[in-house]
């Protein structure tokens, strides 16, 4: 009579929890729903959120389509998306996967100077102090103070072999580690490094140390050969512009996330409900007694090695600016920025690719993650965020305090909106002096080459596998507007440059890129430009 008593309690305990789980999921599945359809299915056309709770799958959800011109093709939990930033959490557990696999990893960890790995002491052309200190650990944390040149990729020349020949030229402008400077290119630098320690590529690695052992069957690269998005289960990518939706070229983005260790990586909902719930765990894949990742190098992913002196998510998530409760970014750890929420740790990133927007947080204390991917744009991570923050809300047992109006609504009513910025108005100004006089070859130590040409009467600027019309400001001095052209159109903003004279013969003799953070480069010769393929 005592055992049937004992199971009769038991099953009502059971019911109550799987009434209790099912009650959560509806509550967010309505307000994910609601919120999709009253004001992100015009901008976001493919959503997919998944929720791990204590090791477990708890909630996994997808709307949408995976391309607007097949709605016939819904979004599922499987399908995958460009995950952008969040690939560098891949790079790290990978890093530290294959550490033992060198002597001199082994012995320091992620304090390996990369002089020592590189064997070369002048690895920094404009710092003797980060040649001689910096260590793996200073790459993973944007300690190196270098501002992120990231149309750097835009030169299809500079391959992952190549690109540590290109920062080797770049100038800092941050102090070393007391400095925050996020820069991707340096994870394709480490991406490089884990290849030349393994003897294999990169998306190999990752897929037999950490997708197969993870049981993680819908993720891929943009970069790997297998990849073909017709015949996967992968989302489109758009981008807005001018009001309008626009499909990204997979082979924009094959170039763009060829570093890969900061961007290559496309992944599902379900996939990384896997990865979250190891990252959340002790770094052991199911079913394995042998962890994939040491318990010290493990730990050493998720504290604060660097910190965050004005974090962009307090101008609109913390108490100052009126919401009633606030999330915070304080620190830099290993692929996430560390921060808080409701008095909960929080571990978190954000990737924003061209025609992608994902975002992952986890709070360690209680084993919560919360992945988010989306199709489209995002501007400054609002709606991520507070979805985000609802869902975490709910798992914690906290009232939320907001609903699917004000997750459409944010930041107001607390906040305005910010003021979009004004596209540009271009209108036909006479060069005032020969289109000649600008055509020529223009050389920076970091950037390479850039080419300007005159296209049947149209100035134009070549560099990698872009090209960008120039057309004349209204200025007393040379400048131009650079608009992109062909697979770059409506993914790069339209931005300026100005052609510098020679004071004494007036001559054109180099060109000033805002784009390429302010750089300048020098006029060297008019050769014809190289027959380089452009996408």
């Amino acid at each position: 009579m005592a055992a049937l008593r004992f199971f009769l309690v038991l099953a009502i305990f059971f019911t109550q929890c799987m009434c209790q789980n099912n009650i959560l999921e509806m509550y967010i599945r309505t307000t994910i729903n609601n919120a999709f359809m009253n004001c992100r299915s015009m901008v976001n056309p493919g959503l997919a959120v998944s929720v791990v709770k204590d090791g477990k799958v708890v909630f996994t959800h997808a709307l949408g389509v995976k391309n607007r011109n097949v709605p016939s093709m819904p979004v599922t939990t499987n399908t995958m998306f460009g995950i952008g930033a969040l690939s560098q959490a891949f790079a790290n557990v990978l890093t530290l996967a294959t550490m033992n696999r060198s002597e001199k990893l082994r012995q320091k960890g992620v304090d390996t100077t990369l002089r020592d790995l590189f064997n070369h002491k002048a690895l920094f052309k404009h710092s003797y102090l980060r040649s001689r200190y910096a260590t793996l650990l200073d790459l993973m944390t944007h300690r190196m103070g270098f501002e992120n040149h990231k149309y750097l990729r835009l030169d299809n020349s500079t391959t992952p072999d190549q690109l540590m020949v290109r920062v080797h030229q770049i100038d800092p402008k941050g102090r070393f580690r007391d400095s925050y400077y996020y820069n991707d290119l340096m994870y394709g630098i480490i991406a490089k490094l884990t290849e030349d320690i393994s003897g294999s590529q990169w998306e190999t690695l990752v897929t037999a140390e950490i997708l197969n052992r993870l049981g993680m069957t819908s993720t891929s690269f943009f970069t790997s050969p297998a990849f073909n998005p017709f015949l996967q289960d992968v989302a489109q990518g758009y981008v807005k512009d001018n009001a309008a939706l626009y499909p990204v070229s997979y082979e924009f983005l094959k170039e763009w996330t060829r570093f890969c260790g900061d961007s290559c990586v496309l992944s599902s909902a379900n996939d990384m409900a896997r990865f979250m719930i190891f990252l959340l765990g002790n770094g052991t894949a199911p079913g394995s007694m042998i962890p994939l990742v040491s318990d010290d190098e493990f730990s050493n992913m998720f504290k604060p090695w660097n910190r965050l002196q004005s974090p962009s998510i307090e101008e609109y998530f913390s108490k100052a600016q009126g919401v009633p409760v606030s999330r915070t970014h304080s620190g830099v750890a290993l692929g996430f920025k560390t921060g808080q929420y409701r008095g909960w740790n929080i571990l978190e990133q954000t990737g924003d690719l061209f025609g992608y927007s994902t975002m992952m947080t986890l709070f360690p204390q209680t084993k919560l993650g919360i992945f988010i991917a989306m199709t489209g744009e995002d501007d400054k991570d609002f709606f991520r965020t507070t979805l985000s923050s609802y869902i975490a809300d709910i798992y914690h047992k906290e009232t939320p305090w907001l609903n699917s109006t004000l997750l459409c609504a944010f930041p107001l009513p607390w906040k305005a909106a910010p003021v979009p910025k004004p596209e540009p108005v271009i209108t036909e100004v006479p060069l005032t002096r020969p289109i000649s006089d600008f055509v020529g070859q223009y050389v920076n130590n970091l950037y390479g080459t850039v080419y300007v040409v005159d296209n049947m009467g149209q100035l134009e600027l070549h560099y990698g596998f872009v090209k960008f019309i120039l057309k004349r400001k209204e200025s007393s001095k040379p400048r131009f507007y650079m608009i992109p052209t062909g697979a770059a159109e409506h993914l790069i903003d339209i931005d300026t440059l100005k052609f510098s004279e020679q004071r004494i013969t007036n001559l054109i003799d180099g060109v000033n890129i805002d784009k390429f953070e302010d750089s300048d480069f020098k006029k060297v010769g008019v050769p014809a430009p190289p027959s380089v393929p452009t996408i």
